[in-house]
């Protein structure tokens, strides 16, 4: 969902020049063809490339993690058709939030960093270098060969101190900050499946509804299921993870909200029985929910289906109000659907992230645990909660 966070549509206006043509919007359902969207998608306003994870190191201590890139357009145009010839002359500002949650030490550490679009300091493999003509239904190729002999990555968004790339035998992610640092390798967990969600109604998959008027809208698909290996660093201590699984979404549009929405909770769900579920509750000024508030349920053998959320079907449990920020995020909740009932917890409470560089707001990001019933059986599982909106200060 933010993903993934909205606070990015606050971050710099004040920069962003009159046009007359406007950001592509979200309207009609994509015909997705990948992996070559997997790229960025130029003339949209916003686009975040999403990945969070419950991983393992050899000995059993559990981490969650967060790693995300926001890219924000500064004008329809690129710089080159706006006349900024110069290499100085940035098209898009590029936004980094990492965190590591280490459950067994009970600490979260966070990390931002902001940069420009130039200098190859920052950017993104555009989908037009990849995709000449968009086909008229949504296709899954697998990942093209790379070139014998080649290193280069088939799609690479990059910033100085991170970069999330994907090569034929999966995902490369690499950070690194004065605290925390990533070097994990993500790959698909069954070859045999599908390995992707697209999130929408039924004949709209891939458009995710946020709103009641037109292009209140984002393309929104996930890769719910990664096998991840690697290393993690957390305070100058390597851990090596043998054991995990990663959910990878990817997420772009212009006009996502409403001016009467401020917030909401995101739920990414993987469970033991080899099914997932996505939800979102887009949470009005007013107290209400907002109607397109939704799900995707994912089974085994990778098909999806849509569902509606509403206050009946999720209800929120315990309070943590946060000693840091003072904001107060409900941490526990009931999901309850004709097919399963599952109760949700946090891995740890102490999950918030604080943003200095963004919107300059905090959120709650975290890893959490499941268990209940699926399908008649009982299940366990680990996931991702995302809490916006809870801060004083401006709306998320």
């Amino acid at each position: 969902m933010k993903t993934a966070l909205a606070f990015i549509l606050l971050c710099l206006p004040f920069i962003l020049p009159a046009e007359d043509a406007p950001f592509k919007q979200a309207i009609q359902p994509l015909a997705f063809s990948f992996p070559a969207d997997h790229a960025s998608h130029a003339g949209y306003q916003t686009e975040w490339w999403y990945v969070t994870g419950n991983v393992k190191d050899e000995k059993g201590r559990e981490f969650g993690y967060q790693f995300t890139i926001f890219r924000r357009s500064l004008s329809p145009k690129s710089a080159n058709e706006r006349g900024r010839t110069s290499a100085w002359a940035a098209s898009d500002f590029y936004l980094l939030h990492l965190a590591i949650s280490d459950i067994e030490g009970n600490k979260h550490v966070d990390f931002e960093s902001l940069e420009r679009g130039a200098l190859g300091v920052a950017g993104a493999t555009d989908v037009s270098s990849l995709l000449k003509e968009r086909p008229q239904h949504s296709h899954f190729p697998e990942v093209k060969p790379m070139p014998k002999g080649t290193l280069e990555p088939y799609v690479s968004v990059w910033m100085n101190n991170a970069s999330f790339a994907l090569y034929r035998n999966g995902w490369l992610l690499k950070a690194a900050s004065p605290r925390i640092g990533f070097e994990l390798e993500l790959s698909e967990s069954d070859e045999k499946s599908i390995p992707i969600t697209l999130h929408g109604k039924r004949d709209e998959e891939g458009l995710s509804r946020k709103g009641p008027n037109s292009g209140q809208a984002s393309y929104y698909y996930s890769i719910p299921r990664l096998n991840t290996t690697g290393v993690l660093t957390l305070d100058g201590k390597r851990y090596g993870i043998k054991s995990g699984m990663s959910w990878m979404d990817h997420e772009f549009g212009s006009n996502q909200l409403s001016a009467d929405q401020a917030g909401w909770e995101w739920f990414a769900i993987q469970l033991d029985d080899g099914c997932e579920y996505m939800l979102y509750v887009l949470r009005n000024k007013d107290g209400s929910i907002e109607p397109n508030s939704s799900g995707t349920w994912t089974d085994i053998n990778g098909c999806y289906a849509y569902f509606k959320i509403d206050g009946s079907n999720l209800a929120p449990g315990r309070i943590w109000k946060s000693p840091h920020s003072g904001a107060e995020y409900p941490l526990e909740w009931t999901l309850q659907l004709p097919n399963a009932e599952l109760r949700i917890k946090p891995a740890m409470d102490d999950q918030e992230f604080h943003s200095e560089q963004g919107a300059k707001m905090n959120y709650y990001e975290g890893a959490i645990r499941v268990e209940g019933t699926n399908l008649g059986k009982p299940v366990k599982g680990t996931g991702y909660l995302e809490i916006t909106g809870k801060n004083l200060g401006g709306r998320m």
